[in-house]
């Protein structure tokens, strides 16, 4: 029996959805024969709690305090007691950091869209006076294509160096300060802060972007992406169409579960990222540049509900770039995934063949059978 240290997490999901990848761990790991040890990192306790434990998973969130103080806890308890955790620092150090995934893909040599950072205005303006419009540009920080817009002219562009260089932002998204709906949106701030004391703009998402300027090039002809999560060696896929007159699909809601629409070469994109990166979870949106397949951007968590509605995953056989990709039939939760694997790191770490109980496809695929039919489907 494993002693598993469990950080609790949850998060609100759009459309009335909740996630928590902990609460199924703690429902699941005395089921496999293990016992769950939930703490929390803010007691003076927690280093002395998680050294009697096994291994230590937690779930860190988007949200800025999570991010900042998540990564901190993974990266000490890995580096200092050496004990496994989830997610590992090769899993996690650039979550939700767009600037350092574009410099990871690229030490990598995994293909990517031609993407520049820029650290000086003066550098900046000399580029996007050349550059070919239109020109996607992203804050380093951001979900759901928050803090993902097009510049469609030099103009554009200005506007958005001088504010980078300038105070700073915390989304790309024009201040409404004409008209009925700015006159709106002007006493809502103000209501906001005489109520609460909550300046405008501020949420657990918001974190104050400056003195960089990050421009990527804009791949037309993209009506959808694939968006492929590796687990272990494990792949689902599903494709994500543009939101209505948008050139953005993370977060459109618009999905396309059907397997047979999948490009494999997605697929084994994904792979080869994932087996490079050393990422015990990768998620990546695939897009088309040229004809050929690259990585638009990356994560380590996603929506757990639109991975188990996959109708089955892919396991390789071999290499990325040429081995078997084999189809699997059966739902399966990302987050029953990552709890196998990460008893099996256990394991190899002890210098044990496998986990006590053990695990396996089928009893994956019914624990996630008889969680979707609980939830009444997809």
């Amino acid at each position: 029996m494993y002693r598993i240290a469990i950080q609790p997490d949850e998060i609100s999901l759009p459309h009335g959805r909740t996630q928590s990848f902990s609460n199924r761990w703690i429902e699941l790991l005395p089921q496999w024969g293990h016992e769950p040890v939930v703490v929390d990192a803010e007691k003076r306790d927690f280093f002395d709690r998680v050294a009697a434990c096994d291994g230590f998973m937690w779930t860190i969130l988007q949200s800025v305090n999570s991010r900042h103080f998540g990564r901190r806890v993974l990266a000490a308890l890995e580096h200092g007691m050496g004990i496994p955790v989830f997610p590992s620092w090769e899993t996690i150090w650039h979550f939700d950091d767009k600037i350092g995934q574009d410099y990871l893909l690229r030490a990598a040599n995994i293909p990517t869209p031609d993407t520049h950072v820029f650290w000086y205005r003066r550098d900046a303006v000399e580029f996007c006076r050349a550059a070919k419009y239109p020109l996607v540009l992203k804050l380093a920080a951001g979900i759901m294509s928050r803090n993902v817009t097009l510049a469609r002219d030099f103009a554009e562009a200005e506007y958005w160096i001088n504010r980078m260089f300038g105070a700073g932002v915390v989304s790309l998204e024009k201040p409404q300060i004409g008209g009925i709906r700015g006159a709106r949106q002007r006493l809502r701030d103000a209501v906001r802060l005489l109520a609460k004391g909550i300046p405008p703009g501020v949420s657990p998402f918001a974190e104050v972007q400056r003195s960089y300027f990050f421009a990527q090039e804009f791949l037309a002809g993209n009506e959808f992406d694939h968006r492929v999560t590796v687990v272990g060696n494990r792949a689902f896929a599903f494709r994500r169409h543009n939101r209505p007159n948008d050139f953005r699909a993370s977060g459109s809601g618009r999905i396309d579960w059907d397997q047979s629409k999948i490009d494999p070469a997605m697929v084994r994109l994904a792979f080869g990222a994932q087996r490079k990166l050393g990422a015990q979870s990768l998620a990546i949106d695939g897009l088309y540049r040229n004809g050929e397949p690259v990585v638009g951007e990356i994560s380590y968590i996603y929506e757990g509900w639109a991975v188990a509605a996959c109708p089955g995953h892919w396991e390789l056989h071999g290499e990325p770039h040429d081995g078997r990709l084999d189809w699997v039939e059966g739902s399966v939760r990302p987050d029953d995934a990552i709890l196998e694997d990460f008893l099996a790191l256990v394991a190899r770490r002890k210098g044990e063949a496998r986990p006590p109980e053990g695990g396996g496809r089928r009893r994956l695929q019914l624990a996630a059978e008889t969680s979707l039919q609980l939830a009444g489907g997809h």
